[in-house]
């Protein structure tokens, strides 16, 4: 991978988390809460939801940009998505003042959170085999309101199922020992950014006539401010507050880098041909890096990060 780094190394400069995002259902938009537990998985309730078509195959953006349009917020006990009507739903309201209403409010399917600490051993009826990647699971299956109304939106049929605790699913070996257990997150329990990257890549953007870009694009759970241009491309440990996280590799970046997360619409190759002329990795480019929980702990946006290890 050819870039310039210099590294953040313990005792430098101060690095801090500039904002954390959860992302209930893969592939949806999330929130974004000042603090949250991180555990084995990740954030809490991070990607512990996903949709799949009629074969159990995963449901991303790299398929569906529609998908980002539909928004998972985690509200106490309860999962509430929400999406904007269709057309038709909003032709066939009765009264004008009611249909001027109705256009302005999203509609809002609410999950209970508590059926996602089912096991699949408690629900083999309503369980179905799903597949991440090269990951295939059993997963519960039990909101037939959400299937119907994600299919219309989506305009594709559609499942709703989630991950039990008691699910295995475990980090590549790839990703080094100990092995963690995984959502339904592609790679790994977590992915972090840098501003500092984002606001080089929107630099070289800029300056070749494209549009930059915000740091949504990018999916990140943990955002950072203060590091060194590339220094997380070195960092092994970090901890943030109480809890202590592994990095693993740096992420490979798909085609979802091109979507308006706000629209759900295709915006042009501009960042990943951008990245391939300076963060290529093979035939893939390269953007955060990917963490595994190694203590779990509670973490908050202006916590200090420190580096532990830059043993990469």
């Amino acid at each position: 991978m050819a870039t310039h780094s210099e590294p953040n190394t313990p005792g430098s400069a101060t690095i801090r988390v500039a904002s954390l995002h959860v992302y209930p259902l893969k592939g949806a938009r999330g929130f974004s809460p000042q603090s949250w537990p991180a555990d084995e998985r990740g954030l809490r309730h991070d990607r512990r939801f996903m949709l799949v078509d009629d074969t159990g195959n995963f449901i991303s953006q790299r398929t569906c940009p529609k998908l980002a349009r539909v928004r998972a917020e985690i509200f106490s006990n309860e999962m509430r998505l929400s999406f904007p009507r269709l057309a038709n739903e909003m032709t066939n309201s009765v009264q004008g003042a009611r249909l001027m209403r109705d256009m302005a409010q999203p509609k809002t399917v609410r999950i209970p959170l508590e059926q996602n600490t089912f096991s699949t051993s408690t629900t083999p009826r309503h369980s179905i085999r799903v597949q991440v990647w090269d990951d295939f699971l059993l997963a519960p299956a039990i909101w037939p309101h959400a299937d119907t109304a994600l299919s219309e939106f989506l305009g594709q049929s559609c499942r709703l199922v989630c991950m039990p605790d008691s699910t295995t699913r475990l980090s590549s070996i790839t990703r080094g020992e100990p092995r963690r257990n995984l959502s339904f997150a592609d790679a790994a329990p977590l992915l972090l950014a840098s501003e500092t990257s984002l606001a080089d890549l929107n630099q070289r953007l800029q300056a070749g006539g494209s549009s930059a870009i915000p740091m949504d694009r990018f999916r990140a759970n943990i955002v950072i401010q203060g590091a060194a241009l590339a220094a997380d491309d070195h960092w092994s440990a970090i901890t943030i507050n109480n809890a202590a996280f592994r990095a693993s590799n740096s992420c490979k970046r798909c085609k979802v880098i091109t979507i308006d997360q706000t629209t759900g619409e295709f915006c042009g190759r501009a960042p990943i041909e951008m990245l391939a002329t300076y963060r290529s990795d093979g035939n893939s480019v390269t953007f955060g890096q990917h963490l595994l929980v190694e203590r779990a702990g509670f973490i908050r946006s202006g916590d200090t990060i420190t580096i532990d290890s830059c043993a990469r």
